[in-house]
């Protein structure tokens, strides 16, 4: 062996080890309120990875570095996310047999023996009082991890984390296979799939803060699989009904194969979706004023919520300007139509007809869902992540990268976000896809 290889084994032992302790202390020591340490903490992350993400060409080495990092958050109770705890929350009402669709938990706290306990309590209160007072948002697939977590871990949080970790730990793995055979489709490097699976966003959100978007993520490129290269865009329906029943986003995806099914294809593939979709919110269907308490709460990401909003804000601040008063609700009416409108262009007006070419007609369209939501948390970037290793863009990649900059967010003491990091952040994302639009070069031609 070499000196220089000698030398960039030790580097790569040093980088790992240096991550791991990295990883450690965002799972066990660092809360979101401490944005001084984690920013940099997750910086430091990042730049590691992506040493490891360039030197790094077997497939095994770069699966099982992401297996390590993945299981260092095993036993940690997340500490940049609440959101477990109405996870553990639903699933519990479903074991006792009661729909989380049907009460708020406001309603249900201290109604029977059962959620007067002092484990439920203990999640009611981990919620927030935000979470508490809505109904349930998480679609039917979502309930059912949730009620496995719940048969499994019973009256532990601990255990209900572990559970519902494992559970999007393996459906990671899964993504790690079915992503690599998508990229020899599209006879792209296979080892592009580390974009995904070293990302640091992806592991801490993920495997660390407990969302599902992994999970959702495997059954969409499980339906990918099937229409570009099985052609079985029946089989499809199947895998893509799932994943909008875990996750709502793939929903204005699936648009997107109009042109490359053709027409009569495409109108199938929409009835037999429809069709799988109907039986899989049965639970919201069958119950008295199911729809109306879950499309209540879906409503709230378009007429109250404001998180890291980019072009939303320059709306919100031109509005205050000439009314005087938030427009959010005004704005949450005409967004839908926003939304269809760049769904409907990017659907019939983009020649969708290659795999590459409907990959990235996916990833511009869900981009600008992004660009004019009013509520973009740091998970939400991962399916961009996901979908931008099947094309030239790397945008997505940064955007990963700078998307922590919304946690000093939670830093302030009166919630306020920061002017001049929303401004940082979406410089760079901008920045980037503008350049990478117009001069039709990724960015990580330069970066290498």
């Amino acid at each position: 062996m070499s000196n220089r290889s000698y030398s960039l084994e030790i580097l790569q032992v040093f980088i790992i080890t240096l991550s791991i302790v990295a990883y450690y202390f965002i799972g066990y020591k660092i809360d979101r309120g401490q944005s001084l340490v984690l920013l940099p903490t997750y910086t430091v992350l990042f730049f590691l990875a992506y040493f490891l993400i360039r030197k790094l060409k077997s497939l095994k080495q770069i699966f099982w570095i992401g297996v390590l990092f993945r299981l260092i958050f095993l036993t940690s109770i997340p500490l940049l996310s609440q959101d477990f705890y109405r996870f553990i929350w639903d699933g519990m009402l479903l074991t006792n047999k009661i729909n989380p669709y049907e009460f708020t938990p406001n309603m249900l706290i201290n109604s029977s023996e059962l959620l007067s306990s002092q484990f439920s309590q203990e999640l009611y209160d981990g919620m927030g009082e935000l979470s508490a007072q809505h109904y349930s948002n998480y679609p039917p697939i979502n309930q059912l991890g949730f009620y496995i977590a719940s048969l499994i871990g019973k009256k532990s949080v601990l255990a209900n984390i572990i559970s519902i970790r494992v559970m999007i730990i393996l459906f990671d793995l899964l993504i790690f296979s079915i992503g690599t055979k998508l990229l020899k489709q599209l006879e792209l490097p296979t080892n592009r799939i580390s974009f995904y699976f070293l990302n640091p966003l992806v592991i801490i959100e993920l495997t660390g803060n407990l969302h599902w978007e992994g999970v959702m993520i495997f059954f969409f490129l499980s339906g990918l699989h099937f229409i570009f290269h099985e052609n079985k865009y029946k089989w499809s329906t199947v895998f893509m009904s799932i994943s909008v029943a875990i996750k709502l986003i793939p929903l204005i995806l699936l648009p997107l194969f109009w042109n490359y099914l053709k027409p009569r294809k495409s109108i199938l593939f929409g009835i037999i979706t429809s069709f799988l979709l109907c039986l899989l919110f049965l639970p919201l269907l069958v119950l008295e004023n199911g729809i109306d308490h879950y499309l209540k709460t879906i409503n709230l990401w378009f007429n109250r919520f404001e998180f890291n909003g980019s072009i939303y804000n320059l709306i919100r601040k031109i509005g205050y300007e000439i009314t005087g008063y938030n427009i959010i609700r005004t704005f949450g009416k005409v967004s839908p139509f926003i939304i269809i409108s760049i769904v409907a262009a990017f659907s019939f007006l983009r020649k969708n007809n290659t795999p590459s070419k409907v990959i990235t007609g996916m990833l511009l369209t869900l981009s600008c869902y992004f660009f004019v939501s009013t509520t973009i948390h740091p998970w939400y970037i991962i399916s961009l992540v996901t979908l931008s290793m099947f094309t030239r863009y790397t945008y997505p990649i940064l955007w990963s990268a700078v998307v922590i900059l919304s946690y000093a967010t939670y830093g302030n003491i009166e919630f306020k976000e920061n002017n001049l990091l929303l401004l940082l952040q979406y410089g760079f994302v901008y920045l980037t896809l503008f350049y990478e639009l117009l001069w039709k070069k990724s960015l990580l031609h330069h970066l290498k």
